[in-house]
């Protein structure tokens, strides 16, 4: 009987059924990390680090920005825009060499 079995099972010509595929869940888009917000910068601060990259820049002359940075007591930002502030005024000159700028006050 056995052999009967196994000869029935192997010469059956019946498809096999397979279950019907899913639909692909779709996945959603990971969410970003919301950065939290600096402070918004101010015009009289942005004023106050201008007096201060002016006085850097009166005492040492020809200093690149990362130098600016540096020698005044605010942040990067702050720096940055106190010279935006300063070069929207027209009071600072600016000699590119290479890659390399230097800023000095007109």
């Amino acid at each position: 009987m056995a052999k009967k079995k196994a000869a029935s099972a192997s010469s059956s010509t019946a498809p096999k059924k397979t279950a019907p595929k899913k639909a692909a869940a779709k996945k959603s888009a990971p969410k970003k990390a919301v950065a939290k917000s600096a402070p918004a910068l101010t015009a009289e601060e942005i004023g106050h680090a201008a007096g201060q990259v002016w006085a850097a820049l009166a005492d040492t002359p020809g200093q690149t920005a990362t130098t600016l940075k540096k020698n005044v007591e605010v942040s990067g930002d702050m720096a940055m825009a106190a010279i935006g502030w300063l070069a929207r005024e027209e009071k600072l000159d600016f000699d590119t060499s290479g890659r390399t700028v230097k800023i000095s006050l007109k």
